[in-house]
């Protein structure tokens, strides 16, 4: 079950992170014009990107548990996080901006539900932390991909 979840790590990506980005043009355009259909756009990709970013959260913790260092120890030994090596900065950098980025997506979906709902969050607030999100998982998964798909460890580049 682990190594199935660890493969489908990479794929389990891309909706979070489409969300997110697209909730941050909607929260942006939110502060630009005032409609109900702009903010119930960025309440709903905000409350996507937090539903969406829970499997990739598993699935991320299966691939991490997955890995091995060069005496054939895993990284990780009991813990979610890699441990904070030299051997283990790149993934580690990842793993905590996509950590850090499913808080700043659990605030946001708290707050797209209140809008929902007919409340009325700030709108500077919520296009800060949308754009926050986006660039928390924009960088963290960009140093994902480039460690899986990477020249050094993507065999097709060789």
């Amino acid at each position: 079950m682990m190594e199935f979840l660890a493969q489908n790590h990479a794929a389990m990506t891309h909706l979070p992170v489409a969300s997110a980005i697209l909730g941050a043009v909607a929260a942006l355009a939110a502060l630009a014009v005032s409609r109900k259909e702009v903010t119930w756009a960025w309440a709903m990709l905000s409350i996507i990107a937090f539903l969406t970013v829970l499997p990739t959260l598993a699935t991320g913790i299966a691939a991490a548990k997955g890995r091995f260092n060069e005496d054939g120890k895993p990284y990780i030994q009991g813990a979610i996080l890699v441990t904070d090596l030299p051997a283990n900065e790149r993934i580690f950098r990842h793993q905590l901006l996509g950590v850090s980025g499913a808080v700043v997506a659990a605030i946001l979906a708290l707050l797209g539900a209140s809008r929902l709902r007919g409340g009325t969050p700030n709108r500077y607030l919520i296009a800060l932390l949308a754009v926050v999100l986006a660039v928390l998982w924009g960088v963290g998964g960009h140093l994902g991909g480039e460690d899986l798909w990477g020249a050094d460890t993507f065999p097709g580049f060789h």
